[in-house]
């Protein structure tokens, strides 16, 4: 048979087909499962699958305690124990109408917030603030242009820590400006190597179209002012005074901005609104809603969930 140090391996390599992020909201989960059997005095197998009725037990016992979203997360979670042990998941039909209840018995308190889109509004608030002559202004421009009409997650452009991941963040050599933003003669279409997203996991390029606040010109201007080689984080600024290279930070990012915003009497906003606001002005403008959703790489349920301003989007398309 296989040696443990073979089956280690392998199910190291099987874990990295989920982000890092979701690993320990999964540990979280099973950690909750684990009380819940426990306050129950439930013992469960450790090499078994666990029963259909427990698995729709503990569902309802979470109906007008929390959210749907977290039922079905904790539920996600044991259900990839599951497949990580080769274990025969249980779920059923009488257990997805159990979580259909939780969804519509969830308390108030328990519903996230929407949160609000950008709006392009906000980022000609943001473009006439900035320094154009102050590389990191440059930098935090480029990003928010980028990110706000290519749809992306913050997370795969711009790094949570000074400590740049080179094997999940873009670099410079990952950019293809089209010719007219400085790149080569026959490309007439800009786009961006991401090397890791949360769904492709080995990678994925995304276009960037033009748009009249163009992203493409905003990463040449960028790449010119912070002197940025190939192999440089894509955004990233020169400091002030050293000319140290700095990657940009998530929090630094939307410090700025929010900053900027706050000032003039907008709202504040958390990374996953760029993506929703460039889709949301995407349909807003009229394109395709197929388009859009290819060019954003929605999956069908959260690219529904996540449209805005659906009056002015729908009639747009009557």
């Amino acid at each position: 048979g296989l040696s443990r140090k073979t089956w280690a391996r392998t199910l190291q390599v099987h874990d990295q087909g989920i982000a890092k992020g979701t690993h320990k909201t999964y540990n979280s989960a099973r950690a909750h499962f684990r009380q819940w059997c426990s306050a129950e005095r439930i013992k469960l197998a450790s090499n078994a699958p666990v029963p259909e009725q427990i698995l729709c037990a503990y569902a309802a016992a979470m109906a007008g305690v929390c959210a749907g979203g977290t039922a079905r997360s904790r539920l996600a979670a044991i259900h990839f124990w599951h497949d990580r042990h080769a274990l025969a998941w249980k779920g059923s039909p009488r257990l997805l109408r159990i979580l259909k209840v939780i969804t519509n018995a969830a308390p108030a308190a328990s519903r996230r917030k929407e949160r609000p889109p950008v709006t392009e509004a906000m980022l000609d608030e943001a473009l006439k603030a900035l320094d154009p002559d102050r590389p990191f202004d440059v930098c935090v421009a480029a990003a928010m242009l980028t990110t706000f009409w290519c749809q992306l997650r913050l997370g795969e452009v711009i790094s949570t820590t000074r400590q740049y991941d080179f094997d999940a963040l873009p670099t410079v050599k990952g950019l293809r400006l089209r010719a007219e933003a400085g790149g080569s003669l026959d490309r007439v279409t800009s786009a961006l190597w991401l090397p890791r997203t949360k769904v492709e996991r080995q990678g994925v390029w995304v276009w960037i179209a033009r748009h009249y606040n163009d992203p493409s010109f905003a990463l040449q201007d960028h790449i010119r002012v912070n002197s940025l080689s190939p192999d440089d984080p894509l955004f990233a600024y020169r400091h002030d005074e050293s000319h140290e290279l700095i990657a940009l930070t998530k929090s630094a990012f939307l410090g700025c901005l929010n900053e900027i915003w706050a000032e003039s009497g907008m709202q504040r906003i958390t990374g996953h609104s760029f993506r929703i606001g460039g889709t949301t002005a995407l349909l807003r403008a009229g394109v395709d809603p197929d388009v859009v959703k290819m060019a954003g790489r929605w999956k069908s349920d959260s690219f529904l969930q996540y449209w805005r301003a659906l009056d002015h989007i729908i009639s747009s398309h009557m």
